[in-house]
């Protein structure tokens, strides 16, 4: 079994500032995690970043520190209460490449993973250490099978990897001394890019798994430029079959897949093994909605959402913050204006214009903000786009969903595919300046930076967010958490349907509106409250526990 701990990108950069601000005294913090159970692999996962004054020390110098009790009570209670991990981070003095725990470091970690244990039945205990060069990371564990009230003595095992957000890692000291092993092997496919990048980025686009949710146009253009960058582990979902109005702009499609109704992620999984015939790809035909895809992409290093609806990217948006994985949202939009002819005119055909044709990428910096709080995501769009076919049909009527196919083009995907693999490519080695929010206006030949909760873009605080506020959200909490049933929710709060009327004049479709008072809109599917997550902490311990236990799921590539 290998441990991993993984923070947010803004809780790294908190960490490092406050470890290592003070080069004096020895410095401390204390992270509460979340867990993602994974095959071969416990992540722990940092949601809760407690930062410790001078004042909540009894001893404070270069060379020692030691808690107040009250202080370690506190923590002790909150990680209790909430079913997370606690791991405990301190600095030790000078730099340097050389880095390890103390004597003093091994005797009171030991006593207090073997007190946790007995007190919460066997959770486990982590520790980091860091000076301002190297880190080295451990977690400590006892044997679960003993009972209770006399579990065992806690044994040590090196964390593999600090996951630091946007695909940053560090191998801690330990880990990098017992596992150095011979450079994978590079194919000649890569040499002009080895050439630019160099060898050790090219090995890390291999090691990257990439869970891809909707591989049609955008998203298909997108696999095969990161697939000939050297992308080799995936998992694709899309429930959708190859049509033959997809041709034009589907990578890798042909009048035969559209004939036999081949699945996208099949027309997909071709497209990536011409590039890399040994690549493994996990190719689901379901949606994001599917426990079983679900399972398959919490696995993944990062998420691309590709679909052309709020409901794919509202889940996958939670996915993301709940298990702390990269995502990458892309999208394209091409409006048309159609202008009737003159009542007298000979003009037969109504006039159309092309009005708009954009697109985007966007990489949500996660502890900051996310797509719902960002705008990306509209769930009152979402809770309309899972209703059942008959609430669906009436939503339709009444003009709150259109079910007419938008117009696409190839090429205009394949501009934002390109930008999008360009900034991936840079997350995993810089080599330009970082863009976490692109629109590309095709009529004015534009590039355009917006700057999430900056004037270009205003969103609302990260407070208010009921996807990634640090309160009321969910972000790190991993299995501690149920995913939502999306359909489900939407299904129980959507309004009957004699009760659904048309949306406001301002915003309502040509023609003749109902009579009567207006009923309020349908509902999207709301997010747990405040009080309703207090309510569920006892289940949170419940399902650490069950985490922490082995058991097997079906993890075929």
């Amino acid at each position: 079994m290998n441990y991993t701990l993984s923070l947010t990108r803004a809780a790294a950069e908190t960490l490092h500032a406050h470890l290592l601000s003070d080069r004096s005294r020895e410095q401390m913090a204390v992270t509460l995690c979340g867990v993602n159970r994974l095959h071969h692999e416990l992540r722990l996962l940092v949601r809760d970043v407690i930062l410790l004054p001078a004042d909540a020390f009894r001893r404070q110098s270069a060379a020692h520190l030691e808690l107040k009790p009250e202080v370690q009570a506190f923590i002790h209670a909150r990680a209790h209460r909430h079913g997370l991990i606690e791991v405990d981070w301190h600095s030790h003095p000078g730099s340097g490449p050389t880095l390890s725990f103390s004597s003093t470091d091994d005797h009171y970690e030991a006593a207090q993973a073997a007190y946790l244990a007995a007190r919460m039945h066997g959770v486990p205990y982590g520790s980091v250490v860091v000076n301002d060069d190297a880190v080295d990371a451990r977690l400590w564990l006892t044997d679960r099978a003993k009972p209770a009230a006399s579990p065992g003595q806690p044994a040590a095992q090196p964390l593999q990897a600090l996951l630091l957000g946007d695909l940053a890692r560090r191998i801690p000291v330990t880990a990098g001394r017992l596992h150095r092993a011979h450079a994978a092997f590079i194919s000649p496919i890569f040499d002009r890019q080895v050439r630019a990048f160099g060898a050790d980025v090219q090995r890390r686009l291999a090691g990257l798994r990439i869970g891809v949710i909707g591989v049609g146009g955008l998203g298909s253009a997108l696999v095969a430029h990161l697939a000939r960058l050297g992308v080799a582990h995936w998992v694709l979902v899309d429930p959708d079959v190859v049509e033959l109005t997809n041709l034009n702009r589907l990578v890798g499609a042909s009048a035969a897949d559209a004939r036999r109704a081949r699945p996208k992620v099949y027309v997909a999984r071709s497209t990536i093994r011409q590039a890399a015939s040994r690549a493994t790809v996990r190719a689901l035909k379901t949606d994001v909605f599917d426990p079983l895809a679900q399972r398959a992409l919490k696995a993944c290093d990062l998420l691309i959402v590709a679909t052309d609806n709020h409901s794919s990217r509202m889940a996958a948006n939670r996915l993301a913050v709940q298990y702390l994985i990269p995502l990458v949202h892309v999208g394209f939009n091409v409006s048309v204006d159609l202008t009737p002819p003159p009542p007298l005119s000979s003009q037969e055909r109504a006039e159309q214009s092309v009005t708009d044709v954009s697109g985007e990428f966007a990489i949500p910096d996660l502890g900051r903000w996310c797509l719902q709080c960002a705008g990306i995501v509209d769930p009152q769009a979402a809770g309309w786009e899972l209703a059942p076919a008959g609430q669906r049909a009436i939503l339709h009527q009444r003009g709150y969903v259109a079910d007419t196919p938008a117009p696409a083009v190839g090429h205009l995907d394949g501009v934002v595919a390109a930008l999008a693999a360009a900034e991936i490519h840079n997350l995993v080695a810089a080599f330009k300046p970082q863009h976490r929010y692109l629109t590309y206006d095709a009529l004015r030949g534009e590039l355009v930076a917006l700057s999430v909760g900056g004037a270009a873009h205003k969103v609302a605080t990260p407070a208010a967010c009921p996807v990634c506020s640090p309160d009321a959200g969910v972000l790190g909490l991993g299995d501690l958490e149920p995913l939502p049933d999306y359909r489900r929710a939407s299904q129980a709060q959507l309004p009957a349907p004699s009760s659904i009327s048309a949306p406001a004049p301002t915003h309502a479709p040509a023609g003749p509106s109902p009579s009567g008072p207006a009923a309020p809109p349908p509902a999207a599917p709301a997010p747990s409250s405040a009080s309703e997550l207090v309510e569920v902490r006892a289940a949170r311990v419940r399902r650490l526990h069950e985490a922490l236990v082995e058991t097997e799921f079906d993890w075929r590539e």
